[in-house]
């Protein structure tokens, strides 16, 4: 598999786990459809700045570079910046692709008992 190939597929496990956390949310509160993009703006976005996916944290503060290490959006952001740099086999793609698998698993299982729990 070619490097271009395994960034798609990374892209696509976090797509799917991302997408399934969502539909989760969304089921979860569809009564109060507001909470659904107050948990997308003060969770998603605050993630996707710590990850360095829109804004290179290696001149920020500190504090931010310290949150970042716990984020698992940092880890795929890293990998697929080795990826993009012909660097397969690094422990950053290791990471990327642990944390994109862990999401995706969590996504599935949180989103399959909320849609579970919305047809009883």
């Amino acid at each position: 598999m070619s490097g271009g190939q395994r960034r798609l597929v990374l892209l696509g496990v976090l797509g799917v786990g991302i997408g399934s956390l969502s539909c989760a949310l969304a089921i979860a509160v569809r009564e109060q459809d507001w909470m659904f993009w107050t948990v997308h703006q003060t969770v998603l976005f605050p993630l996707m700045i710590l990850s360095g996916m829109l804004l290179p944290l290696d001149e920020g503060p500190r504090w931010m570079r310290v949150l970042a290490q716990f984020n698992p959006l940092t880890h795929v952001v890293d990998a697929e910046r080795a990826l993009f740099a012909g660097r397969i086999a690094t422990p950053d793609v290791a990471y990327g692709f642990l944390a994109a698998a862990v999401t995706a698993v969590l996504g599935f299982v949180l989103g399959l008992r909320a849609l579970r729990a919305s047809t009883d």
